[in-house]
């Protein structure tokens, strides 16, 4: 069981960490308001799983004399409130995102808020002297416990998270937003089965079965990226110039503009693009040039998600 706790552990921190990369290259590239609310919640939540996997072989690489001693401690002392605060802003983070997705109006979205700050600031408070208490100063100690069941224990809150969305799912307004609600309940709801589960075979392990639902939560998120971003460009290619050519018109894209911008969607290269056009490659890159200016965005893909988001 040891063994397989290791494995797991490897490859759920292994799978966040990657999927978490792609979404800050995805918001890099496009600048768009769904990776940026996927990277609240995904940037503590893979820092999290580093921390508890560094954990986890520390005690195992370095010799007993090196454990023994006051950078040790110290280092169990950091990990420790790291660990405290990444867990707590996951929840926040997570809460936070929970409440801006829901069908509701503005009133019960800040009501909402509020009573998630009340809840998470008490359960940082109770954790700090829960551990404190706990310990009686030894960090070693202190760092164990917060690994083992911390973040296990604080995860648990993601149960009212799914129970949440699946409340408000039916409401949802549109296909993006009934989706995530869904990925949501469907992806935490399972925690009431693994969470005994846990108690019973990975009880001592830094690695918990209950970590296994944030790995479903972000490969849903990849799925969901994968969706909007490299499937749905096909449905607007078949719009944009009936759909939008009000709009470029009155960004001031013109005719040939246009042409362009249909064919960058089909995913023509620049020298392509000049062939089609009978026009060199210098002056559909003085084009593509202007078009980026004019519609204010740097790439493809903030072109593609700016023409995306003016179809809704």
């Amino acid at each position: 069981m040891f063994i397989i706790g290791d494995i797991l552990l490897f490859l759920t921190t292994a799978l966040i960490l990657s999927i978490t990369c792609l979404c800050v290259l995805l918001h890099v590239r496009s600048k768009d308001s769904y990776t940026g609310s996927f990277l609240t919640v995904l940037i503590p939540l893979c820092l999290q799983m580093c921390l508890i996997m560094l954990y986890a072989y520390i005690i195992r690489v370095y010799p007993p004399e090196v454990l023994d001693g006051d950078v040790y401690r110290f280092f169990c002392l950091a990990s420790t409130l790291v660990s405290i605060l990444l867990t707590t802003l996951i929840l926040l983070m997570m809460s936070h995102y929970l409440v801006a997705l829901l069908p509701a109006n503005t009133q019960e979205k800040a009501i909402g808020n509020r009573i998630i700050r009340v809840i998470i600031l008490t359960f940082l408070t109770l954790s700090l002297l829960f551990i404190i208490n706990k310990s009686k100063g030894d960090w070693i100690l202190a760092m164990n416990l917060t690994f083992k069941y911390h973040f296990f224990y604080g995860s648990m809150f993601m149960v009212a998270h799914g129970l949440t969305s699946l409340f408000y799912r039916k409401k949802a307004q549109g296909w993006e937003q009934e989706r995530l609600l869904t990925g949501i309940c469907a992806t935490f709801l399972p925690l009431l089965v693994l969470f005994p589960l846990d108690l019973i075979f990975f009880r001592n392990h830094a690695f918990k079965l209950t970590y296994l639902t944030f790995s479903a939560f972000v490969v849903f998120l990849y799925y969901f990226i994968s969706r909007r971003y490299f499937l749905t460009y096909e449905a607007v290619n078949s719009k944009v110039l009936s759909l939008q050519a009000e709009f470029l018109s009155e960004k001031g894209v013109s005719s040939r503009e246009q042409e362009i911008i249909a064919l960058l969607m089909e995913g023509f290269s620049t020298p392509e693009i000049g062939e089609k056009l009978f026009i060199s490659p210098n002056t559909v890159k003085t084009h593509i040039k202007n078009i980026y200016a004019k519609l204010e965005v740097s790439n493809r893909v903030q072109l593609f998600s700016c023409l995306q988001q003016k179809l809704k």
